[in-house]
């Protein structure tokens, strides 16, 4: 309840009201954010950077699963039908992680450790929180549909969950003068590092215990790149940036292959070519740029 009366005070607002789709987009996204840090990676990725592990996978649908529990509690069987992870354009989140993440990580996990809560607990209370602004939108604004609302949540707890966050104490975003925080750069591994590095930027990284199950149950890691990249876009990332080659002269060499022998970034722009229209983005050179 802390938290709560510090966020309304904090509360991003369109036409002077709480935008529902964006506060319940941004509790789960925190209570995402403490599972993350509960997992005590060692790989240092840089922030903003997408991580996927089998832990992640297993222990967001608990958190989910506490989600509605307390949602039942207040009347609202959320798991009663399928998800919806296709949201209205009205209802769809208006800050993207790193923003949230910016504007109210610091507060939230000095109220969680004021408490004595560790990150796990962290990641509990955040689907307390997340009910508590469920049930003002679905109850008593009733702005959004209830199961429009849970998806919002359950997608928001894995962003934060699989998105490296910023350190505690780290400057915000536009005081890094000169650097694109807000996009998302593809390419070979060792340049798209080096690009994020140099420049800024978030970049997929789905670790190397990930790709040898996937290896070893026959799966094409592709379908994990693709289904990061439309969470990029999805959260409305400014721009898709490829680094390291023309990205036109590399879909020019490989168009016909074998898409098992063809990269995964040149396959991620062959896939934009088809579908970036379809979400507002304009390629321009090496980039897609989503219009204004």
């Amino acid at each position: 309840m802390e938290f709560v009366k510090n966020f309304q005070e904090k509360m991003p607002l369109v036409g002077g009201k709480p935008h529902a789709g964006t506060v319940l987009s941004v509790t789960a996204r925190l209570a995402g954010t403490s599972l993350y840090r509960s997992l005590n990676y060692k790989n240092n990725a840089a922030a903003g950077v997408v991580v996927l592990s089998n832990e992640v996978n297993e222990a967001w649908p608990q958190l989910m699963n506490l989600f509605a529990y307390y949602c039942k509690q207040n009347g609202f069987d959320v798991m009663s039908k399928s998800m919806i992870t296709q949201f209205p354009e009205k209802d769809k989140p208006l800050m993207n992680v790193d923003q949230v993440l910016q504007e109210y990580q610091e507060k939230y996990h000095e109220i969680m450790k004021k408490h004595g809560l560790d990150y796990l607990d962290g990641a509990r209370a955040g689907m307390v929180v997340s009910s508590i602004i469920f049930k003002y939108h679905c109850a008593t604004a009733k702005d959004i549909d209830p199961y429009v609302a849970a998806g919002i949540v359950a997608m928001g707890i894995v962003e934060g969950a699989k998105t490296t966050p910023p350190p505690f104490g780290a400057p915000k975003m536009p005081t890094q003068a000169g650097k694109n925080n807000n996009c998302l750069v593809l390419g070979e591994q060792a340049a798209v590092i080096q690009e994020a590095l140099n420049n800024g930027g978030a970049f997929i990284d789905i670790g190397p215990e990930v790709l040898k199950g996937l290896q070893q149950g026959n799966i094409d890691p592709y379908l994990i790149y693709e289904r990061a990249l439309k969470n990029q876009i999805d959260a409305k990332v400014s721009r898709i940036d490829f680094v390291g080659a023309n990205i036109d002269d590399q879909i020019q060499i490989w168009n016909g292959k074998s898409e098992n022998l063809t990269p995964i970034h040149v396959r991620l722009a062959q896939w934009l070519k088809v579908n970036a229209k379809t979400y507002r983005y304009e390629q321009g050179g090496n980039s897609w740029v989503l219009k204004k």
